[in-house]
């Protein structure tokens, strides 16, 4: 069920607001008259939409909407006011839309719509993150099913069709293409080195420059180099800018 905040000081419009909720089927709502009531109810209430006026007793609406921006789930901000002024400020703090009043049921269910549309786009965003950032590789090892995050990797290398990974204790073959494993890894900073090296940048210790401009790597924990391509070499001067 959607939660909604009302962030309203005037009686009537609040009560205009509040009968447009109830005729669009939104059940679930809480009200507030002032900055410091709403701030107190957007972190207990922790509302999917918060509707506010910019002009309240004690500041503007502008300061609740920010604050709205730091919690952990953001609650997508509709803005009602008789002031055009404030428009460019309310869109800058990520606003799904700014009702002017007097307003329609039209309207303000339109923005709802929009707010709830939004909502729903920003937990795709949150789902799909989690996806990447609870990725674990199976390898298989004889009749073992050995699982590897991200972290536990090295390096990845591909050497005549054959990929293996490297983790601190050894070897894992993978039956995966190089360019596969580099879109899934490359949100856990890994790095395309060599057209057969992907290189975890988080266990790298230091580069050292080599012949041909390349650079010869050196990770942490493990003894064992590898040498970048040219290309390599140059894709890390710019990523580093260095």
């Amino acid at each position: 069920m959607t939660k909604v905040l009302v962030v309203e000081d005037e009686p009537l419009a609040l009560e205009r607001v509040v009968r447009f909720l109830k005729e669009g089927g939104y059940q679930s709502f809480e009200t507030a008259q002032s900055v410091q009531e709403a701030l107190q109810k957007l972190r207990s209430y922790k509302p999917d939409v918060l509707i506010l006026d910019i002009k309240l007793p004690d500041g503007y609406g502008l300061q609740v909407a920010k604050e709205a921006l730091l919690e952990e789930k953001p609650p997508a901000v509709i803005f009602t006011t008789a002031y055009q002024d404030y428009a460019v400020d309310a869109f800058k703090l990520n606003a799904v839309d700014y009702l002017l009043k007097p307003f329609t049921k039209e309207e303000f269910l339109s923005a709802m719509d929009k707010a709830l549309s939004k909502r729903e786009q920003n937990k795709q965003v949150v789902d799909n993150f989690l996806k990447k950032i609870n990725y674990i590789i199976p390898v298989k090892m004889g009749t073992t099913v050995i699982l590897l995050s991200p972290e536990d990797i090295y390096y990845i290398k591909a050497e005549a069709g054959e990929v293996e990974i490297r983790t601190k204790e050894g070897f894992y073959p993978l039956s995966k293409k190089l360019y596969e494993l580099e879109e899934i890894l490359k949100p856990y900073n890994f790095f395309k080195v060599h057209r057969s090296y992907l290189v975890n940048l988080n266990k790298v210790a230091r580069l050292k420059s080599g012949e041909q401009s390349k650079y010869r790597i050196f990770f942490k924990d493990i003894e064992e180099t590898i040498e970048t391509s040219r290309e390599g070499a140059k894709n890390l001067r710019e990523f580093f800018d260095i």
